[in-house]
């Protein structure tokens, strides 16, 4: 029953994402089909014969792992409904979901709107970007501008506080607490992590303070190298609300724009590559072709051109693969729409049309929206889209090789916190130089990258990370806010959600919090991922440690490929995932070694010298720098503060703009 019903939020999305021209009928059908799905889910009958058969020790004995794993997900399925509650309480509970449902979409529809300003009130720095009736449209905070004035401004006008969304936010929180009240949970995380992986709001607490402990000294030392950049490269010191003259201080809207600069001035220093000109070596079709290279080398997996059937395309650009196995024949088909079509995602995305079971073959659509060709030169990707369409090919595939008895226990199904680790398993292989040397040819076909050996594109890929720690910082701090929302609330204090929002940043990241700017207002997943965003370190650190474990050595190994696909991807959702997880890396999942597997990338990152790759590998900070080269000897006796009190972390091999930095210090000292 469920197969012409389900994923029904996926095929709506997809409608949207398209603007196919019969988007609002397509609406209409699956609005009809959701509600057939909430009457079966309140239908007494099936679900006490659903209860029966789990008191049937005899009869659960004769279903298989995949049966039990899905009765147990019906049953909650069952009870999230409110199927034990009295009717009159059971009636008030859907009209809560229909409120919240509702209050969802109106805050993700004004979470990703414009600011507009009055042409009269809109600061300088903005008076070159589009224009609307007289207003100054402001879409978003323009984080890559190179001018320090025009990212501060648009900052203060995208994430300017409103009071309007924040209270749709508040109702929002109102009604999830209620509703998980209402079903006998102490809070709307406890009720949101059932039949996940970390199991509990305190498992994930756990896991994202000892996140917290062990990255905040990479953070601190990258902060560091922040200030340093900011004080060289500006011209004055500014004086900003309660922050004192002379003193240097990385805002929101700087980290991304000087993580990336410093990127492009450390591989462009130590491998003689222009970063702006990777494109160059990322043509989308060779880029397409050469992953399916990796899949068949890595899964045995083929992607062969189809001729579609008249109609059944809604692109002239989009094309029909066939998913072959070359024992098991086909395992699916996969559509891929690469180019812009102007109302789309600008970033990869796929979604999943029909998900496999032993009854249906499997379709999906990787999305883009991309440049088309010029006529003169191929389109091309930038080295971060590459790595974002690795992954959502990689997550496409995993839908294929899912091989489940029941549509229930397929990928889709799948806990957010174990759906995510194929995700970033594939960014991780993305940035694996040995593919990156397999795939990065330039577009003439004529020749690879120029001046570069495999060694120089392990410093690349080293350089990657390097300032990326900012992020996953980030990342950390909006996970403990989603669980701080969906845990306590109402505050105990009767603080706002922005109150709260600048409390937890200060804690725990090193940003400061601008004044009159509520930039968690526009963070969707607070509504599409309610109490579970912490998913994405969580599978993070699972990927890392299976790529360390599987495809570090050889990412085109097939017996790793095997192997994971054998105890991951078939299997889907038909087996408890924290089981499945620990079987694989063979050891259990421990809070401590999650977060080290998030941050040891990092920290060897940060450690990394440009003349020796794995140098510093397992060593002691004594004999990293004994090892190191004279500067950075140099330097970690000279600026001890570039090393944290447990001595793991040193200046990466090059300190930029030394004597001009002593320079500025020197003159701030004697005025």
């Amino acid at each position: 029953m469920p197969d012409p019903l389900t994923p029904t939020q996926d095929r709506r999305t997809l409608y949207v994402n398209m603007s196919s021209e019969k988007r609002i009928e397509a609406a209409a059908a699956l609005a009809k089909a959701h509600s057939f799905i909430l009457t079966i889910n309140a239908d007494k009958e099936v679900y006490t014969k659903l209860q029966d058969l789990s008191h049937d020790k005899i009869s659960l004995n004769e279903i298989q792992e995949e049966g039990r794993e899905v009765l147990k997900k019906l049953l909650l399925e069952f009870q999230s409904n409110g199927i034990d509650l009295k009717e009159e309480d059971r009636n008030t509970l859907q009209k809560l979901k229909k409120e919240i449902a509702i209050i969802g979409t109106e805050f993700l529809r004004e979470s990703v709107a414009p600011t507009l300003i009055p042409l009269s009130e809109c600061p300088t720095p903005l008076l070159g970007l589009e224009t609307k009736d007289d207003n100054i449209v402001v879409s978003e905070w323009h984080d890559n501008a190179y001018s320090d004035a025009v990212r501060e401004q648009a900052y203060l006008a995208y994430y300017r506080h409103d009071e309007a969304q924040e209270n749709r936010l508040h109702r929002l929180l109102d009604h999830r607490q209620n509703l998980a009240t209402s079903l006998g949970f102490n809070n709307y995380s406890e009720m949101a992590l059932q039949n996940t992986m970390a199991g509990s709001p305190a498992a994930v607490k756990e896991f994202l303070l000892e996140v917290h402990s062990q990255l905040r000294p990479l953070a601190r030392w990258e902060y560091y190298q922040f200030e340093i950049s900011k004080l060289v490269g500006s011209k004055y010191w500014k004086n900003y609300g309660s922050f004192k003259v002379n003193e240097v201080v990385v805002f929101p809207w700087d980290t991304h724009f000087i993580g990336q600069d410093m990127t492009k001035f450390y591989i462009k220093s130590y491998t003689s590559i222009n970063y702006p000109n990777l494109p160059d070596f990322l043509s989308v079709g060779s880029v397409i072709e050469q992953i399916g290279v990796w899949l068949e080398d890595t899964y045995g997996v083929t992607l062969i051109p189809e001729i579609p059937f008249e109609g059944e395309l809604w692109s002239e650009e989009a094309m029909k693969l066939a998913v072959e196995h070359e024992t098991e024949g086909l395992l699916g088909f996969l559509y891929l729409d690469l180019y812009e079509t102007g109302k789309r995602k600008s970033a990869p995305y796929h979604h999943v049309i029909k998900a496999n079971s032993s009854r249906s073959i499997p379709i999906s659509i990787v999305e883009c929206n991309y440049h088309p060709s010029d006529g003169y030169r191929p389109p091309f990707l930038d080295f971060a889209t590459f790595e974002k369409l690795f992954q959502e090919l990689g997550s496409a595939i995993h839908s294929m090789l899912g091989r489940t008895e029941l549509y229930q226990s397929s990928v889709s199904f799948m806990s957010r916190d174990s759906k995510l680790v194929t995700k970033y398993l594939h960014g991780n292989l993305a940035r694996h130089p040995g593919i990156l040397h397999h795939v990065m040819k330039h577009h003439t076909r004529k020749r690879v990258l120029p001046r570069v050996n495999y060694e120089k594109l392990i410093v690349m890929v080293n350089a990657l990370n390097i300032f990326k720690t900012h992020a996953t910082e980030e990342q950390l701090f909006l996970s403990i806010l989603d669980q701080s929302f969906h845990t306590r609330w109402p505050d105990p204090d009767n603080r706002s959600s922005t109150e709260l929002y600048s409390r937890v940043l200060e804690k725990y990241t090193h940003l400061p919090f601008v004044e009159g700017t509520a930039p968690h207002l526009r963070f969707t997943p607070l509504y599409t991922q309610g109490a579970q965003y912490y998913s994405h370190l969580w599978c993070k650190a699972l990927a890392n440690i299976l790529y360390d474990e599987l495809f570090i050595q050889d990412p085109f190994s097939r017996h790793s490929g095997e192997y994971f696909r054998e105890h991951f991807l078939k299997l889907g959702a038909s087996r408890n995932p924290k089981e499945m997880v620990e079987y694989l890396i063979g050891s259990k999942i421990t809070p401590d070694r999650l977060a080290a597997a998030i941050v040891k990338p990092l920290e060897l990152s940060q450690n990394y010298s440009a003349e020796s790759p794995n140098k510093h590998a397992g060593k002691t900070w004594s004999s990293r720098i004994s090892d190191s080269s004279p500067l950075v000897k140099r330097l970690a006796s000279s600026h001890p503060h570039l090393v944290t009190a447990g001595g793991d972390i040193i200046t990466p091999g090059k300190f930029p703009k030394q004597k001009l930095l002593e320079q500025r210090l020197q003159e701030s000292s004697e005025s």
